[in-house]
Formats: C-alpha cells, structure tokens, sequence
C-alpha cells in the first residue's frame, strides 16, 4: 500500500456489545459514494447530516449521522466518512455488510492507523500511542500515551535523528578530502558531538525505561512461611475470594495470580506455597514454583504471621526486587495497623488481612516505592521496541567512538554511524521493514 492508491476499508468503530451509538468508519477513494449510496444523499464536507441508512431494496436498516472528512485533511490522509447509528450489534453488522456489498472491504487491524502512518499524518510511534491509550488501564498510563500522541517522544527522536544526519555528513565528507579528514573532524567537533548525541541516548533510554516501567503490570510476589496469610492477603487485596484459606498450614500448593490496581499501578500478584522443609512431593513442587517466582519479581511482599515470627532467608528475598515486610494478623498481636518504623529503614507495613486494617497503607506503600524507580520526569510512553532501539543505539555508538579513538578510521566510523541512525529512525518508522510495521498494526484493534 503506497499513498493514497489504495482500496476502501470499512469496520466497526465502537466496542463490541451493545451500546446507545455505534460508528461505522469507511476510508479510501470509494468512501464518500458508498456513503451516499447507503444514505441517497450527498454529503458535505465536515457538516453532520442526520440521514437514514437503507439496504439495496431500500428497506431503512437504520438513522443517525454521516460526516465525511476529504482528504487529505483526515486522519488516514484518504477520503474518511463515519457513519452514526445504533449501537446494536445487529444494526452495526448489518450496516457494515452492506458497506461491503457497495465495495468496501473488513478492515485488518490496525489498519486505519496504519495508512494515517504511511500516508505520512503520524509517526510509528505516534501510532503505537494509539494503541497503548485505548489500552491505558490508569491514569498515568493515559497520560503518557497521550503525550507520545502529541509527539513528544517523537520530537526528542527527530531531533536526535538530524544531528546524527548532520555529523554523518561531516564524517563522509572527510573521507571524499583524505588528505582534510582529521582536520575536518575536529574543526567540526564532530567526535566531541557525537558524545553529546551518545549522552542524549543514555538519557533518553533511561526515561524510556522508567515510562515503560510506570505502564506495564509490575509482578509482585507473596512469599512467606506457611499459615502466614498469604492467601488472605490475596484475597484482601484482590476484594473477593480467589484464593482457598484454612487454618491447615501448606493449604496453598501452586501460584496462584491474580492482577489488581493500587491507584496509578497495575499489579499481578502472585500467591506462592509455605517456604518450609517437606517430604511431600508437590508441597516440595509448590516452594520450587514459590522461588522461581520471587526471583522474577519486581515487588516481593514478605508475609510474616506477628504472633508467631517465622521469617525466612534472604535468598528468597531477591536484591534485584523491592521487598516490603507485611506484619499479618495485628487483630491479634494487637500492633496499631500501618507504617512500621524500623532500625534499617527497611519498608514494613502492620496488617491484618483477615478484617482490612492496614491494606490501604500497604498499598500506598506499593504505589510509592515501585513509581519511585527511576526518573521521575517520565514525559511519554514507551514499549520494549523502543527501549532495544536505543539500546542498539547506544551500544553501537559507545563502540564506534571507542575503536575511532584507538585507529582515527573516519571510514569505519561513517559505517557505524550508519547503523546508530537507522536504529533511532526505526523508532518513529523511517526506517522499518513490513514485518514490523505487521506486528505492530495486528496488536491494534480493527476499526483503530
């Protein structure tokens, strides 16, 4: 597909189910007369028309709104029409049938966003911000992807982009006048620049990391002995019965997970079996499958029964994840509920999960020591494509200056710096091959 030589797509706009309006939306050349055959009327640029919508015997399928964006002014950069109606699933399909019958065709996924990308209207990743806003589950998830949308991320890459383009230059130039290539170099300050752009590239993939960080669901492990109250923490936190509880000590066998938000973050817990010495085979499975777990964390919540303290080692406490200490059962113990004080400053939060004293706390504990990680000046959403892209990046560059350093080859150098570049415009999509642009279009849902 090149341009705006391309066919009509025709999908369902709107989410499945039933709803009080449902959106049609046609884009390419044959928008605007399928339109006004579906409608028998001619229709203006960018004005509502309230009209009814009839079938090829001109039986009324159904009435609502029909608007029509020309292009090059929409946001596939084709001829767009939306048609409004009922948000029936029977009204919406049959609708939709009989814009194919007058030559449209079902749209793929992602396929409206697709040709606003190539026909030149939004970046890839301007795209993917599409995506990752219709799929935001918090607040902040929302606001970053909408940043991205703005192009926030994108103006960042431009610019990196440009420079790297510009010392390119600089450095094939050098080699076309051998006998100039260091002193156009250095009169240049091209190696210093270049740096500068590798700085640029570290910052930017460290706030990449922290903004893909505060988006994606955090795995967060219970560990602790059995009859601690793992499971009731579970299903304390979760609101509802998902874990079986007793007073039988090595209850829970297996992971149990189950996902949950604690207000700007997403998080899978995971409920594991009673850290503890066993002769029985699949309790013996169970603490496998519970350690396995801990050292994938990115949160490790350490449950400890305050009556009775067992805790367990530190090789289940995982230094590259953050560990709370939760006191369970205070309606017991009779510890006042809340933030802990301790000697190490370590994170310890008093509970009791059986009757919801201290949970609030605990999850404020959570929110605030995991979107502490990294930079707090996250301005835009990130997905791992990006984060490989300017990793490649960086490694790339820190390589390149490393070996023009030692040999002075402003050849090698220009090869390198060819490499550096096309891997920061694959983020935006000037540069990328059609089995990514695939993978990322068939994430989106069709009518996006």
């Amino acid at each position: 597909m090149t341009g705006l030589d391309t066919d009509t797509i025709a999908a369902i706009a709107t989410a499945r189910g039933n709803g009080p309006v449902g959106i049609i939306r046609l884009s390419g050349p044959d928008s605007l007369s399928i339109a006004q055959t579906l409608s028998e009327s001619e229709l203006s640029p960018r004005y509502a028309h309230y009209r009814s919508f009839l079938g090829d015997e001109g039986q009324t399928i159904d009435s609502g709104l029909a608007i029509y964006f020309p292009g090059p002014n929409s946001f596939t950069g084709e001829d767009v029409v939306e048609i409004q109606g009922h948000g029936g699933h029977v009204v919406l399909h049959t609708l939709l049938s009989r814009c194919i019958d007058l030559g449209a065709r079902q749209a793929r996924p992602g396929e409206f966003s697709e040709r606003s990308f190539i026909n030149g209207k939004i970046d890839l990743i301007q795209a993917e911000a599409i995506a990752d806003l219709i799929a935001a589950e918090t607040e902040i998830a929302a606001k970053l992807a909408s940043a991205s949308l703005s192009g926030a991320f994108s103006s960042l890459v431009t610019d990196l982009s440009y420079q790297l383009n510009e010392l390119r230059a600089l450095t094939e130039a050098s080699i076309d006048f051998p006998e100039e290539d260091i002193d156009v170099l250095e009169r240049h300050s091209v190696e210093s620049r270049l740096r500068d752009c590798n700085a640029t590239i570290e910052r930017l993939l460290n706030d990449v990391a922290a903004s893909q960080k505060k988006t994606q669901h955090y795995l967060a492990v219970l560990i602790g002995a059995p009859n601690a109250g793992k499971s009731s923490l579970l299903n304390a936190l979760a609101r509802e019965d998902v874990a079986i509880v007793t007073n039988v000590p090595g209850t829970t066998r297996d992971t149990l997970k189950q996902s949950i938000k604690a207000g700007d973050i997403v998080l899978d817990l995971v409920d594991t079996a009673g850290i503890r010495q066993s002769d029985d085979v699949i309790e013996q499975e169970g603490v496998k499958r519970a350690k396995l777990s801990s050292q994938a964390a990115d949160l490790v919540l350490h449950i400890i029964d305050d009556n009775e303290p067992q805790e367990i080692t530190s090789e289940w406490l995982p230094e590259s994840a953050i560990n709370i200490q939760v006191r369970n059962k205070i309606d017991i113990s009779g510890k006042q509920a809340g933030i802990v004080p301790t000697q190490d400053g370590d994170r310890c939060v008093a509970i009791s999960a059986k009757n919801g004293d201290g949970i609030d706390a605990l999850l404020r504990v959570v929110e605030e020591s995991l979107l502490i990680q990294g930079t707090q000046n996250s301005q835009f959403s990130a997905r791992q494509r990006h984060v490989d892209a300017l990793s490649e990046a960086h490694d790339a560059l820190s390589e390149s200056l490393l070996a023009f350093e030692h040999h002075n080859a402003a050849e090698l150098l220009a090869e390198d710096l060819k490499r550096v570049q096309s891997a920061i415009d694959s983020l935006t999509g000037q540069v990328a091959s059609d089995d990514i642009l695939g993978l990322i279009f068939s994430s989106f849902c069709i009518g996006k």
